[in-house]
């Protein structure tokens, strides 16, 4: 990933970004009487978090909150700055001139709890960003929260009253997943780690049940070697299922997700041994079905109309690739349709995707890029359409990493 955010610096020195420009909103806020980082202990959630405040998802139709990182200061030294965009109920981006500092999140997206209170983010030191938004604003709950794992990515369960970190370090070296409570004021408490096996690189929930998620790890719990996909029941913190979806070790997954239908899933491999392609997957029972070429997926995203996917291509490709989906062709149930239909400047450095899953922006995935957030949408025909190309202004410290969306 800094490999990706290396070049977007050079992109932003190459077209005369310019100095250092004040951020949005001035200066960063401050943290106030945020809680402590966490590091070396836990933090003590405040009680029953699932009984104390539930987390029901808000209207589907309404202003939503967008969260993206700014990785790079204007020396190009690591940044730590987040920005908060206004997302109209009709889809229209603004600036909400809000900035506020936590670690440097370059790597996965901000992910929040389904009432959108509550954002997560991995940083690249291995901690866990996480702050609310309320009506007075954003307080930082912890500018980088600490414990066994080394946080490369974070899945909200569907109560969002706990978060799951993944460790893509070995066994040996502690990967594997581990299990965050997040208290009513957005406190986090580590739990220690509940699924082990290493190399744990991308977890989605079930679209048709959130307890269980498909997991991408070399060995989760004691599935037979050799087994990189993984079925796991989140309630009983049990092994399911298990099978290959590449099976020759090579692999670096950067993203997985499955079909609205749960018979299908997506495994996108990045790595640069193997890399440029993803693998498709039989699920519950899971089993390879075909393997796609495309160049450098650093994320797949599928549609909710169950028709298509999206896969963001980066390094030097830079383009958004569309998915075919046809669930009766069981040999080949994907096929590569071609590149979006660009009505903007085509992407630069696309990295990381976040969708609206409910209302009339139902299927508006918003990607991060070097000097902007694009928005794109899934049709119920099948379709991805440009939708709009969103500056966040010029200079290096206006480079975005990593993007977020309230559900």
């Amino acid at each position: 990933m800094m490999k990706r955010l290396a070049l977007a610096l050079v992109l932003c020195v190459a077209a005369s970004c310019g100095s250092d420009p004040a951020p949005p909103g001035g200066a960063p806020e401050e943290e106030g009487g945020a809680p402590p980082s966490g590091e070396g202990g836990a933090l003590d959630a405040g009680g029953d978090a699932a009984s104390a405040c539930p987390r029901k998802p808000r209207e589907a139709d309404r202003p939503r909150k967008v969260v993206i990182s700014h990785p790079f200061k204007a020396a190009g030294t690591k940044g730590t700055a987040f920005e908060v965009l206004d997302l109209s109920a009709a889809g229209a981006l603004t600036k909400a001139n809000v900035t506020f500092d936590m670690g440097t999140a370059n790597q996965t997206p901000i992910v929040f709890t389904p009432d959108g209170a509550v954002g997560l983010v991995a940083q690249d030191d291995g901690s866990v960003g996480a702050f609310v938004l309320d009506d007075a604003g954003v307080k930082v709950v912890h500018a980088a929260f600490t414990g066994d794992f080394y946080a490369h990515a974070i899945v909200v369960d569907a109560t969002g009253t706990r978060a799951f970190v993944l460790d893509a370090q070995t066994d040996d070296n502690g990967g594997g997943v581990y299990e965050l409570a997040i208290g009513c004021d957005g406190a986090l408490t580590s739990k220690g780690r509940v699924i082990p096996g290493g190399t744990a690189h991308a977890m989605t929930l079930l679209p048709g049940d959130p307890t269980k998620a498909l997991l991408s790890a070399g060995k989760a719990f004691a599935s037979p070697a050799g087994d990189d996909a993984h079925l796991v029941d989140l309630g009983a913190l049990s092994l399911v299922a298990s099978g290959k979806a590449y099976g020759s070790g090579n692999a670096i997954v950067s993203s997985v997700a499955v079909m609205p239908n749960g018979k299908h899933a997506l495994v996108a491999d990045d790595s640069a041994v193997a890399g440029s392609r993803v693998a498709v997957v039989t699920l519950p029972a899971i089993a390879p079905v075909q393997t796609l070429t495309t160049e450098y997926p650093a994320a797949v995203v599928a549609s909710p109309f169950g028709n298509a996917a999206l896969v963001l291509n980066d390094d030097s490709t830079d383009e958004l690739t569309v998915l075919s989906y046809d669930e009766r062709n069981t040999a080949a149930p994907f096929a590569i349709k071609g590149r979006v239909a660009y009505q903007f400047p085509k992407p630069q450095i696309p990295i990381a995707a976040a969708m609206i899953e409910r209302g009339a922006l139902q299927g508006r995935v918003l990607i991060s890029e070097n000097l902007a957030v694009r928005q794109v949408q899934f049709t119920p025909q099948g379709d991805v359409t440009d939708v709009e190309k969103f500056s966040v202004g010029a200079g290096i410290p206006n480079i975005v990493g990593v993007v977020g969306v309230q559900p």
